[in-house]
């Protein structure tokens, strides 16, 4: 798909943030499967094993054992006053005691106390886990908030040479305080205050999470942390948890251990054994020879047996009464523990909504002040600054609200430590996520509202949900807001099109940048037309590391625009078409999705060939790097047969389910008949994109995504693809 519309090399010495990108944190979901390696869960590990050794030894044989004897004796035997006899004996005997009644039960009681003593710390080293999971999300949470507001720092100090210039001239010529202009400086120093911050936090976050995984992690690019809070929503009345919290389980173990104690039973005082001997004697010098099997069985009864008997019922019901009323206060405590963070998650979502409308309005004042800069005089550089600084700070909110998130999600591993995806909704999301919904949302509210009020009829979508590339999208920034586009949206609306992919040449790029006011109108616009919009960049230097930062500057630079996600086409066949290369250059094209992942306050999707996805990269496939960076590959199935599309897309569908994919198909006018369809009749056209569309019925499929060359020019005949026309 290499345009020249796509070519954003020489933006690169402009947007360019200092060096090379480091390589990329692992993911928070990786780093928690490096917690075994941690030396405190080895030492809780090797604590548990040591117990359980000793217990299982104890339980060997439970007190059977063996005996045995060698003895010599020199006899002189006396038969009658008159004769005597003396020789000399030697005796060897062994046999088998074998402790029974009371004997067996003491020796059992004895085990259970170590029994006790192991369950314990297999609940100790299963929370051991969970909080050394906790303190590394804590961690990661640290890191990322720390790599954001250095980010957010060196953002807003952009601006000073300028503003300390603008301030110092109209400090001169007395149109500001002095107080006044100190006051507007002011912002810069806190930056540099926050800026020095993050790095120490990270500093200090890195450090704890190399203690944790036992790893010496270089410190990179943090993927967003994802949190599952929609996952807590309807548990609050549920109590299987408990069934499966380690501290809780435990302690019904030692409950049911307690129900069946030893000293419970009427002969746990009777000591008795049950010995099976053999001995075989031999006298000398005549060397007559001798033996006996003996069976003996012994029991002791204490003189005072009642008395003790039921001094040790008592102890064992105290026993058993002790160890419910633990495990029933430990629930009430753990469920209340967990009540209240299922309460937080509802407070911090709500702060998360609300500084993402703080963030909107922010964002909204900032662009006013800006179009006012540019065409009034005056105090409108001071009001400008005002509100760049009240920006900043609802920025920095969002990064607390988020930040707060992470630590509530560090919490919730105390009682759940694995994700839960909820059915047709996201994974997470963070602040920055919600800000972007909370302008969507109201945006589409406003015009589905202006809608019903002028008794419009929106076309409905067609048979898919359809994605279409918009390589050129002039015309598209031009008439968004018109009579005209309102028509090109109905007919790319008709054609069951649902999400715009934009795209923006170099000269475009650089004026959305410096002034990103027309893009955010026409998103603004195309959001009332109830279509999604993915901002779509494609440079396929941005895989190497060296030219990573333009991608990065370009995402910090447009991160205003409420766009719906963010859509990247990088190639690494554009690089090299060598197969041997093809491993190398998906790693760093995994470093760049995790750097641009970190960076994109918007969801990301990728366009990419099927070939690539089993393409080993490390110890997992490529389709697994993308699954664990949340992002959703789009595969370019440029064939025309429909039936060799589906043969195409239908196994990776299948072999990875939890990847939602979109396919590509080609409508451009510049390929043949074999991989575009664009030279077949229309009835023929629509035939062959419907049985793709038929043919691929993997809940994982979530569209398919014309590629042509102009899809804004070619609406009307998009239109035409609408079922039934």
């Amino acid at each position: 798909m290499a345009t020249s519309a796509r070519s954003l090399l020489s933006l690169i010495p402009v947007f360019f943030m200092g060096p090379a990108v480091a390589l990329a944190l692992p993911p928070l979901e990786q780093l928690e499967t490096r917690i075994e390696l941690s030396p405190v869960a080895q030492l809780a590990e090797r604590a548990y094993e040591s117990t359980r050794d000793s217990l299982n030894a104890g339980r060997i044989g439970l007190g059977v054992s063996a005996f045995g004897s060698v003895g010599y004796a020199h006899n002189h035997d006396i038969i009658d006053p008159l004769h005597s006899w003396t020789y000399n004996q030697g005796v060897v005997g062994g046999g088998l005691s074998i402790p029974v009644l009371g004997s067996r039960l003491q020796l059992e009681d004895s085990l259970s106390e170590q029994q006790v003593q192991l369950m314990q710390l297999d609940a100790r080293r299963q929370l051991q886990r969970r909080e050394l999971v906790a303190r590394l999300r804590k961690a990661y949470g640290d890191y990322w908030q720390g790599q954001r507001l250095e980010l957010l720092a060196r953002h807003y100090l952009q601006d000073e040479p300028t503003l300390e210039r603008v301030v110092e001239l109209r400090t001169r010529a007395g149109l500001l305080l002095d107080a006044d202009r100190l006051e507007l400086l002011s912002g810069f120093s806190l930056a540099r205050r926050d800026e020095a911050a993050g790095g120490a936090d990270r500093e200090v976050a890195l450090g704890l999470m190399r203690e944790l995984t036992g790893q010496d992690l270089e410190g990179g690019i943090a993927v967003r942390p994802l949190v599952p809070t929609a996952c807590v929503r309807n548990l609050d009345a549920s109590d299987d948890w408990a069934d499966s919290d380690p501290e809780l389980v435990g302690l019904q173990r030692v409950v049911a251990l307690r129900e069946t104690n030893p000293r419970d039973n009427a002969l746990y005082p009777v000591q008795s054994n049950v010995q099976l001997g053999y001995q075989t004697r031999e006298d000398m010098p005549t060397g007559q020879r001798g033996g006996s099997a003996v069976l003996s069985w012994s029991f002791q009864v204490p003189v005072e047996y009642g008395s003790q008997r039921r001094l040790l019922a008592r102890a064992a019901a105290a026993q058993l009464s002790r160890a419910r009323l633990e495990y029933e206060i430990r629930r009430q405590e753990l469920q209340q523990q967990r009540r209240e963070l299922i309460v937080r998650a509802v407070v911090l979502q709500q702060t998360a909504q609300f500084a993402a409308a703080r963030l909107a309005a922010a964002d909204a004042a900032v662009e006013e002040r800006s179009l006012r800069a540019v065409r009034l005089e005056g105090d409108v550089a001071e009001q400008l600054q005002r509100a760049r600084i009240q920006h900043y700070g609802a920025a920095k909110a969002l990064v607390e609200a988020d930040k707060a998130m992470v630590y509530w999600y560090a919490d919730w591993a105390r009682f759940e430590m694995t994700s839960c995806q909820p059915p047709n909704e996201p994974d997470g999301m963070t602040a920055a996520q919600a800000a972007t919904a909370v302008r969507v949302a109201s945006l589409r509210s406003a015009a589905a509202q202006a809608a019903n009020s002028a008794g419009v009829q929106v076309a409905t979508a067609g048979p898919a949900n359809r994605a279409l590339y918009l390589w050129r999208s002039a015309e598209w920034l031009t008439y968004a807001a018109t009579e005209l586009g309102e028509r090109k949206f109905g007919e790319i609306h008709s054609a069951g099109i649902a999400r715009l992919l934009i795209s923006l040449d170099a000269e475009q790029m650089r004026r959305a940048i410096a002034n990103p006011s027309p893009l955010v109108r026409a998103v603004r616009s195309t959001h009332e037309h109830r279509f999604r919009v993915e901002l779509l960049l494609g440079d396929p230097g941005w895989i190497r590391p060296e030219q990573r930062g333009g991608l990065l500057a370009i995402i910090d630079g447009l991160k205003s625009v409420p766009f719906d996600g963010l859509h990247l086409d990088l190639e690494p066949e554009q690089i090299d078409s060598a197969a041997d290369k093809l491993p190398a250059l998906l790693a760093l094209l995994a470093q760049t999705l995790t750097a641009a992942s970190a960076a994109s306050p918007w969801p990301l999707a990728l366009s990419i060939h099927p070939r690539d996805l089993d393409v080993r990269v490390g110890d997992s496939s490529f389709a697994e790097v993308l699954l664990r960076l949340r992002i959703s590959p789009t595969i370019m199935v440029y064939v025309a047969n429909p039936d060799r599309a589906v043969a195409i897309a239908e196994p990776l569908l299948g072999h990875y389910p939890q990847l939602s994919f979109s396919v590509a198909l080609s409508l451009e006018k510049s390929l043949g008949p074999q991989q575009s369809l664009w030279s077949y009749p229309e009835v023929e056209r629509r035939r062959r994109i419907e049985r793709v569309e038929t043919g691929l019925a993997a809940a994982n499929f979530s569209g398919l995504t014309l590629q042509l060359e102009d899809g804004w020019g070619d609406a009307s005949g998009l239109a035409r693809l609408a079922t039934g026309e």
